[in-house]
């Protein structure tokens, strides 16, 4: 069911799921390029094809348009709603893999050192300074 409020995280999901989509496209493009070569040996044949394809979509009526245009939008809302639940699956789906939870652990693990080695620091810089200021208090 198309929605109309988007959310943050409902686009990062379309933009990723895009990506997913795009990367499928491009991964057959190789083996359509080919039978393109294949059929048509001459780009006029291509050119051809795409001016009558784009004269038809033209060629209507204002009425046919609007029509058009309306079943473009309810579509392109299908679409982006679509590419969010792929974009929120792969996320899903990466967020599962035995790497990523290995590397979830072991940035907990560098978080953790990090801060006992502030702390460490904290305390010898402290006691550092209590010792330089009994020093000072002796010779002074």
């Amino acid at each position: 069911m198309p929605t109309n409020n988007v959310k943050p995280q409902d686009a990062f999901y379309a933009v990723v799921g895009a990506g997913d989509v795009a990367f499928e496209k491009v991964k057959s493009l190789a083996g359509d390029v080919r039978t393109f070569v294949d059929k048509n040996n001459t780009p006029r044949t291509f050119v051809t094809a795409t001016a009558k394809d784009l004269q038809e979509l033209f060629s209507g009526r204002a009425g046919d348009l609007q029509k058009r245009i309306t079943k473009r939008r309810r579509s392109a809302t299908r679409t982006y709603d679509r590419l969010a639940k792929r974009g929120q699956s792969l996320v899903s789906r990466i967020r599962r893999q035995a790497s990523t939870q290995r590397a979830k652990e072991q940035t907990k693990t560098a978080q953790r050192q990090v801060k006992r080695t502030a702390k460490t620091v904290q305390e010898a810089a402290t006691s550092t300074v209590e010792a330089t200021v009994a020093a000072a208090q002796k010779v002074g």
